[in-house]
């Protein structure tokens, strides 16, 4: 991955303190955030709150442009939103393609 170099100057504190919980790895699913200053996030976003809701529940639904403008308002790396997002839709996949081998071996 591309190194992060667009960084915020004039974050809004309530929004960075969201990103210092990526950095410190206290969020583990992304609908961990969803609490947090739901509206700020949705308006700076650009969407509205049952698609935000739905792609916190379902994270791989976020687009890129959508990751890297949260990076932007947290103030912090894309990467750390995207291990989380990989590391939740890693464990959908598991179970998919268990589901999967179970239903075809019987």
């Amino acid at each position: 991955m591309a190194n992060w170099k667009l960084i915020n100057n004039d974050p809004e504190k309530d929004l960075s303190s969201i990103g210092a919980l990526f950095e410190t790895s206290k969020i583990k699913k992304m609908y961990d955030i969803s609490e947090l200053y739901p509206t700020k996030v949705i308006k700076q976003l650009g969407i509205n709150s049952e698609r935000y809701s739905v792609k916190l529940a379902d994270p791989e639904k976020f687009t890129v442009s959508e990751i890297l403008r949260m990076a932007y308002i947290f103030n912090i790396d894309p990467n750390l939103i995207l291990n989380v997002i990989q590391v939740e839709t890693e464990k959908k996949i598991i179970n998919k393609l268990a589901q999967h081998k179970n239903k075809n071996t019987k």
